[in-house]
């Protein structure tokens, strides 16, 4: 390239917000200039070598084909149909022809150019997965959504795409091209880019692309001063600039490397390690070399399986230089309670650029996340992250993360910015807890992932306390295929213990674990003329100890209606019993965003780990969210019968905590679960109407089977666990002792169905990718897409007066204020604190007039439903459903008294 080089600087690549418009060369180069950086400052070194394979290169060569293609992912707008965007920028351009050829997407228009232009180069076009045809679709997917390959337009690219334009727009591209491609040290053609390859390279255009069009940075490099001529000696020197500026941006964005305070298990916690914190710490280390590997922890509920996973993750970060975390659990509740544990963990043994990122729906909401909700520019010692990291789709970047494992799995379903949510994942050991809790579409979803981690080299850890050995397998083999093994070979499980599964070896350890027995008993309970089960009369019976004035009891419902009515009769009868009655409170889904938040923090207060004993009798009445990671610890647990799995989730609650056992009243010396059965003898189950929507009918006769073959109603833990766990969830039919039946069928039809979905929303295997338009085709953009039969919506319910007007909380609803009629952060921040999640049946039919039409426009309140509530009782209808709004109860279909 010669000095007198003849880059048009007078292309804009950039406007908004700025003084004057900025050169898409120099854009350009900037996002080189960031790649570079996120390399040498970032990208962790395991990712930068698996990346470097899948790219078929060296990692320095890496380097710079990464930010050679980073500098060519906006030479679609060198064309009228972008430049003509503005007419005033357009203006300046002289001698350009002005094709008579419609709009065309810059990303579009740079993906077919750029094939013609790759062959030029030595990239090989010999098949549509050949380098040529990649590196195009990189430049193509920069935006987040991959584009089939067209070959027509490959082949002759200015005939098939006339919005290109011919002379003077060819000419520059092609000046741009070379310009670039000579600063950036000419890289060489690579010979192969794997599917992973590509998506991984383009997650890196894209990250470095954000950083470079923000505002704050472009207004700062016009201040500093940018080239007039697009001469060699003026463009390197902006690339130099560029390159001297981006470290900081980085470090502002919260983008860095992180490390861990050397040390074991007793420098990473301070108490002595269990049997399996030690099996872990003492033996894991030895079968570490390098290679991809998938840790699955099965051990009973309060066993420590966290702290054990939170070790494990430090040394398999390490060894495959991918330090870090992100841990995915399955709700909300559970996450929010993880986060706090996390962050105590990340303020005692990271270095380094240890942001934390909360990661669910309702995160900003969480004042331990975003303290005030106010705004932070640079890393600090708080539990929060940069205001960068917690834009949208950006969390994953953190170093450590906590989500809902709907977070990980949209890494795989086909939608926009999916490589993106790959890249933050694959950076950093993955944790999935309470593995057993997903359906057999989230199993799909997550076994996909799994393929995807192993093929790009990531640790995983996977933990249950009441995993089905199948499942277990299955999650195994996925990981495994996708680390090159055709064949994969997952040991037996066993229980208490893990698995270490790797492509060189796999290992069962079995470890030790508290011995304990758990009492079951079962109680017959009554249906009532609604077929619902009339637990009162029994409930008084078992928890009459209660009344006097010692111990703690949780009461699990299968619904929230259940629990809602079964909390009225409690209340009812504690009431009659006077000063001596236990405090009695109610937890479930259906209560206003803060409300939930608020009673979760005080259950986890009254019945914590260091919360028992000294205090006044208390009874928790729940649905299923108390029975997954929240650390409670109760006297004694009644259950509605559920699958065993989730039933002995449920018993973990009971007496989870050794330290607490003396401190107990007399009547809870035993480890004692309470199951009610529906009907009129305890030998005989009715399924009341509304529980097949929650579990599968065939499960939970299982269930009531194995119970009823219990020897003296003991469960030995850990002894029985896995071997109950089994035989509910056994799959070997037709043996007399596991006949097949109807509810059999249909729970196998629906599970064959749900995976069917899962394989057709979810995007292939590495190994499958052809075209890469196949990760975004149909764009499956619903977050909610991760889960079937979830909650389908939410609504806001407000109190109107008997002036008309509307109180949201108390208040007044908030309305958008100033010129551009826009709602503040504060007041998005109230309503959502007040959203309610609803079944999608009960969505039909309603009526979204009564919505304010300013919500449309915000995309935090467009998809929410106002309910217009009035009276003493709150109460208003959400189609033809009647509904009450009250404190003790949340949302219920029925009169809070």
């Amino acid at each position: 390239m010669t000095e007198t080089v003849n880059v048009d600087l007078a292309l804009w690549g950039k406007s908004r917000g700025l003084s004057e418009p900025y050169s898409l060369t120099c854009h350009l180069l900037d996002a080189a200039a960031a790649v570079e950086a996120l390399w040498d400052h970032y990208l962790p070194p395991g990712l930068k070598d698996a990346l470097a394979g899948e790219l078929s290169s060296s990692q320095a060569e890496a380097r710079y084909l990464l930010a050679y293609w980073a500098a060519l992912h906006d030479l679609g707008k060198c064309a009228d149909c972008f430049q003509g965007l503005s007419e005033k920028h357009r203006s300046t351009l002289k001698n350009y022809p002005k094709p008579d050829a419609g709009y065309q997407s810059h990303a579009f228009m740079g993906q077919a150019w750029l094939g013609q232009a790759f062959v030029g180069q030595g990239y090989s076009a010999a098949r549509s997965y050949s380098p040529a045809f990649r590196a195009a679709q990189i430049i193509g997917g920069h935006h987040g959504r991959f584009m089939p390959i067209n070959h027509v337009e490959f082949r002759s690219p200015l005939e098939a795409v006339p919005a290109l334009g011919d002379g003077p727009w060819e000419e520059q591209r092609w000046e741009i091209l070379a310009a670039v491609h000579e600063l950036l040290g000419a890289p060489a053609a690579p010979k192969r880019v794997s599917a992973a390859g590509a998506a991984m390279a383009c997650a890196v255009v894209i990250l470095a692309d954000w950083l470079v069009s923000q505002e704050p940075f472009l207004v700062e490099r016009i201040r500093a001063g940018v080239p007039s001529q697009g001469d060699r000696a003026s463009l390197q020197r902006h690339l130099q600039d560029s390159r001297a500026a981006l470290p900081r941006l980085l470090q502002e964005a919260g983008l860095g490397r992180l490390t861990f305070k050397a040390g074991g298990f007793a420098e990473d916690f301070p108490f002595p390690p269990n049997d399996l914190q030690s099996s872990i710490a003492e033996k894991l280390p030895g079968l570490l070399n390098g290679d991809p590997g998938l840790l699955l922890i099965m051990a009973p509920m309060g066993e420590g399986k966290t702290e054990a996973a939170l070790h494990a993750a430090k040394l398999m970060g390490q060894t495959a230089g991918m330090p870090g975390f992100f841990f995915g659990l399955p709700t909300m509740a559970t996450t929010d309670q993880m986060f706090i544990r996390a962050d105590d963990f990340r303020q005692r043994r990271t270095e380094g650029a240890d942001s934390l990122t909360l990661l669910h729906g309702m995160a900003w909401l969480n004042a331990a996340y975003s303290p005030g909700g106010e705004q932070l520019d640079i890393l600090t010692a708080d539990p929060t992250a940069t205001e960068w990291l917690r834009g949208s789709k950006r969390g994953l970047l953190a170093n450590l993360a906590v989500g809902t494992i709907d977070q990980a799995l949209l890494a795989v379903l086909r939608g926009r910015h999916n490589v993106l949510r790959m890249l933050g994942l694959t950076g950093k050991v993955v944790i999935i807890d309470e593995v057993h809790a997903y359906d057999s579409y989230m199993q799909g979803l997550l076994k996909m992932l799994l393929e995807w981690l192993g093929a790009l080299r990531v640790p995983a850890i996977l933990m249950s306390a009441t995993l089905p050995v199948m499942v277990g397998r299955r999650l195994a083999a996925a990981y495994l295929t996708g680390a090159g093994c055709p064949e994969p070979a997952v040991p037996d499980a066993v229980y208490p213990g893990w698995i270490y599964a790797s492509p060189q070896r796999s290992l069962p350890v079995s470890v030790g674990s508290r011995q304990r027995t758990l009492m079951v008993e079962m109680r017959a309970v009554p249906l009532g003329t609604d077929r619902r089960p009339e637990r009162g009369e029994v409930l008084r019976e078992i928890l009459s100890p209660l009344l006097e004035g010692r111990g703690c009891a949780a009461v699990i419902c299968n619904t929230v209606a259940e629990a809602q009515l079964t909390y009225l009769q409690l209340r009812r009868w504690a009431r009659e019993a006077g000063e001596n009655a236990p405090v009695i409170s109610l937890l479930h889904s259906r209560f206003p965003a803060h409300v939930r938040e608020q009673t979760t923090r005080e259950a986890i207060a009254r019945y914590g780990k260091a919360a028992h004993g000294g205090r006044r009798a208390a009874i928790l009445v729940a649905t299923q969210v108390i029975e997954q990671s929240l650390d409670l610890d109760f006297d004694i647990v009644i259950s509605d019968l559920a699958p065993i799995a989730l039933l002995l989730q449920r018993a973990g609650r009971c007496h989870r905590h050794s330290g607490n056992d003396g401190r107990r009243p007399a009547w809870a010396s035993t480890m004692r679960l309470v199951v009610l059965i529906p009907g009129d003898r305890p030998s005989e189950s009715v399924i009341p109407p509304g529980w097949p929507y929650v579990y599968p009918k065939a499960l939970l006769r299982r269930t009531h089977r194995v119970l009823g073959e219990l020897r003296d109603g003991r469960i030995a833990i850990p002894g029985d666990v896995q071997r109950l766990v089994d035989e509910v969830y056994d799959e070997s039919f037709g043996e007399e002792s596991n006949p097949l039946t109807d509810d059999d069928l249909d729970r196998l039809a629906d599970e064959q169905t749900k995976d069917l979905y899962a394989q057709m929303a979810a995007i292939p295997s590495p190994d499958r990718v052809r075209d890469l338009g196949e990760l975004s085709k149909g764009e499956i953009v619903d977050e909610h897409a991760t889960r079937l039969g979830a909650d389908g919506g939410k609504i806001v319910c407000c109190q109107v007066t008997p002036e008309g007007h509307l109180l949201l909380d108390g208040e007044p609803l908030p309305r958008p204020v100033g010129k551009n009629v826009r709602f503040t952060k504060e007041q998005v921040k109230h309503i959502l604190r007040n959203t309610i999640p609803v079944p999608a049946s009960w969505l039909r039919g309603a009526a979204p007039g009564d919505t304010p039409p300013e919500w449309a426009d915000n995309p935090h309140l467009k998809d929410l439903l106002l309910l217009r509530m009035a009276g003493e009782e709150l109460s208003g209808f959400l189609g033809d459903r009647r509904l009450w709004l009250s404190r003790e109860l949340g949302l219920s279909e029925h009169p809070p008294n």
